[in-house]
């Protein structure tokens, strides 16, 4: 290896010696040796490119600097942050700090999402978009958000140096033409973006718009660009390649990700062999890691350096001869992101449904401003969050005065997405749920979700919002159901109860950073109940459809990390009713106007990375002459999180609905363990009381005791669940079946 790499930089300086020789000989000048420029070039391949981090480090220690560099794809990424000025412990940072699984997959965090989209989407088996009247299937499976963002913060100290020669080290990487199939070479522009390009995986990220071209991953047509780099300069030529070629066993195809790498390299394979008559010291990697295990990078980093250092003489030799012909020193590697950007004005592209008022909302504040790059990239994942877009991507525009215009480029997402999800419970029985996201087709900047129920115990939800951005909006809701639940005295079953609730809304709305949202409105109800058996003979009041008319006022706030196995933050609601019947013939004795109010808490404290501290409240309180409507009475029993008639919450040990009352004073605690990888434990104690009157509330005579556990399974069709449980009002142990998400 040693004597491989000295003979052929020998060769090199030999045939400058020669030509140095010709040129005194003909201009009678004395001899002069000129130091050969060195390239360094870098292919793709994923993940496995974080070794190229741990050979730079060592590129440092002997003092070989670097004269120019080229990359397709992590190469392209490695190379471009080298290329600026960042210093290999920098990058290694940089990797060390990210969560790859969201980057890779354009997940934000769950706090940026509209508090609407929580409610009505995100919790299904399959989502199929729908476009110009027909379902349809995604272009890519990600659109890059995340990864652009996270080019954008890490490539920032460059924003303003459109031609790639004048970085400290002058850079090109290669991106694949969509149209034509043929190599681009991207040696300018605005380089986030060109990394971007190169990095576009045909089928996993959508393709770049760079310079008026649709670009894809540049290993498609080449992988390792060595010829295009000779071509920039570049007259010894070291190579960092972690490709491991085709794959000649299909056990070793068994992902999408894996299939998608082999297509690329069918074509890759001609330029490779260029790439090996042209590198001088190719530096091989057989990287023990896939292309797509992000989350490695401290095995991969390490076992980078590790086979640099096999080649640690070879390279110390050539740098001491390199430095014998004509010293240049290490170039100083200390760049970091910018932490802020002057900013003169705000320019949007792409926006057709949403007008320039609607974005101003979110961005009119950065124009005229230092605009400081992490609360740019929050701004940009709240506005992302509405998902109205399909991407939102920002750059930074250079101006003569030396400060930046702030480009917000988008794309409207699909008018809507159609999706499906089933779900089975001991008190719902199954049910399928097909929903229906509609944005900006019902007026702009409109939302429609409508989501259908099919089984034992339909409903419809539908829900219309005109989004204003940050300030107030208007919205209306119908919620059509119809569930049946068992009625008891005390801990026997007397009758069944069928509930039918035709109900519809008006409001105004308003969202704070889309953890909070407050309503105000009217809504009025067609509701009925009724019995199989007759027991109650006050209930046939209820036998026949009767109005309802109430105001209501509502907060609600939703900070949990993910809607199932939560670890930290909260899920609450505030809501207070003022209930009045429209119907004729009521008589004041049974049935007056009544104020209801209630207040529900749900926190997630983390005690250690596996186990979780569930604590719970419920306090529903009811101020009346005489009765309020039946479907606003309280109700407490099941396991069911999420009900048709919000003021009925679950309690362990106690049946569905199993108490009612006008007054509630519930507190849950629970204790969720993480046995390993997607398995839960979850321990129960739940403790309240559920009466007509306050005096029985407080009463410990009425108090309810239940107690439990829930082993469970974080599956793709949502928890799959089995809990046995008891309490001090049923006798005996019960069981609680959940599977699917809940609805």
């Amino acid at each position: 290896m040693f004597n491989k790499g000295i003979i052929i930089f020998l060769i090199i300086v030999l045939f400058f010696t020669i030509t140095n020789s010709a040129i005194s000989e003909n201009t009678k000048e004395p001899i002069k040796k000129k130091r050969p420029k060195i390239g360094l070039v870098l292919s793709g391949g994923g993940a496995k490119g974080f070794a190229y981090i741990g050979m730079l480090r060592v590129f440092q220690e002997v003092g070989l600097p670097i004269d120019y560099i080229g990359g397709t794809s992590i190469g392209s990424i490695i190379g471009g942050l080298y290329a600026i000025g960042y210093s290999p412990d920098e990058i290694q940072k940089m990797v060390e700090t990210q969560d790859w699984d969201a980057v890779l997959k354009d997940e934000i965090p769950r706090k940026y999402i509209a508090y609407e989209e929580k409610e009505f989407s995100g919790l299904s088996i399959i989502s199929l978009p729908f476009d110009k009247k027909k379902v349809g299937i995604n272009k890519s499976m990600y659109y890059g958000q995340q990864v652009n963002l996270l080019l954008n913060k890490y490539f920032s100290p460059a924003w303003n140096v459109t031609d790639f020669n004048k970085f400290q080290i002058p850079f090109i990487c290669v991106g694949a033409n969509l149209y034509n199939g043929k190599a681009e070479i991207l040696n300018s522009g605005y380089l986030p973006m060109a990394i971007r390009a190169s990095m576009s995986i045909p089928g996993y990220f959508s393709p770049t718009l760079y310079n008026g071209k649709y670009l894809v991953d540049g290993g498609i047509v080449n992988n390792f660009p060595a010829g295009p780099l000779k071509k920039q300069g570049a007259e010894f030529l070291i190579g960092g390649d972690v490709q491991s070629g085709l794959r000649t066993d299909i056990e070793e195809l068994g992902s999408i990700t894996g299939i998608i790498n082999q297509i690329i390299f069918f074509h890759a394979e001609e330029a490779n062999i260029e790439a090996d008559s042209l590198i001088n010291i190719n530096i091989k990697f057989n990287v023990p890691a896939g292309m797509m295990d992000f989350t490695k990078y401290d095995t991969i980093i390490a076992y980078g350096e590790s086979i640099a250092r096999e080649y640690y003489n070879e390279l110390k030799t050539l740098a001491d001869s390199l430095n014998a012909i004509e010293f240049k020193p290490i170039k100083e590697f200390n760049k970091k992101p910018l932490v802020s950007i002057d900013v003169v004005d705000v320019i949007y592209e792409g926006n057709d449904k949403l007008p320039q008022a609607y974005l101003d909302n979110y961005f009119e504040d950065f124009r005229n401003s230092t605009v400081y790059l992490n609360e740019l990239e929050e701004v940009i994942t709240t506005a992302y969050g509405t998902k109205f877009y399909k991407y939102i991507y920002y750059r930074l525009e250079p101006r003569v005065d030396g400060k930046a215009n702030l480009v917000i480029d988008l794309e409207e997402g699909s008018p809507g997405y159609i999706s499906a999800s089933v779900h089975y419970d001991l008190d719902y029985q199954g049910s399928i749920k097909v929903n229906g996201v509609f944005r900006n087709i019902f007026g702009n900047r409109s939302k429609l979700f409508s989501e259908l129920v099919l089984g034992t115990n339909p409903r419809l939800r539908m829900l219309y919002l005109i989004s204003n951005g940050l300030k107030p909006g208007f919205g209306l809701e119908v919620d059509m159901y119809n569930f049946n639940y068992d009625e008891y005295d005390n801990n026997v079953k007397e009758t069944n109860i069928n509930v039918s609730n035709l109900k519809s809304s008006i409001f105004i709305t308003s969202t704070l950073s889309n953890l909070y949202s407050a309503r105000a409105g009217f809504e009025f109800e067609y509701f009925r109940s009724k019995q199989t058996v007759v027991v109650d003979t006050f209930n046939l009041l209820f036998e026949d459809f009767n109005s309802y008319g109430n105001l209501f006022i509502k907060f609600r706030a939703d900070t949990r990390d993910k809607p199932y196995f939560a670890t930290k933050g909260f899920i609450g609601e505030l809501k207070g009713l003022y209930a009045m019947t429209f119907s004729s013939g009521w008589s004041n004795a049974l049935f007056t106007n009544s104020l209801v109010m209630y207040l529900k808490l749900n926190y997630n404290i983390p005690v250690s990375n596996k186990l979780t501290l569930k604590p719970s409240i419920f306090a529903g309180w009811t101020l009346k002459q005489n009765q309020p409507p039946k479907q606003h009475w309280f109700g407490a029993g099941g396991l069911n999180e999420i009900n048709y008639i919000s003021t009925f919450v679950p309690f362990t040990g106690v049946a569905f609905v199993q108490k009612r009352g006008l007054y509630s004073a519930i507190v849950r605690l629970h204790l969720q363990y993480n046995i390993y990888q997607k398995i839960y434990l979850t321990l129960r104690t739940d403790i309240g009381a559920v009466e007509e009157s306050l005096e029985d509330v407080v009463d410990p005579n009425k108090t309810m005791l239940g107690f439990g556990a829930t082993a469970s399974y974080d599956s793709f069709v949502g928890p799959i669940e089995l809990s046995i449980m008891g309490s001090n009002i049923n006798p005996f142990p019960s069981f609680f079946v959940n599977i699917g998400f809940s609805f």
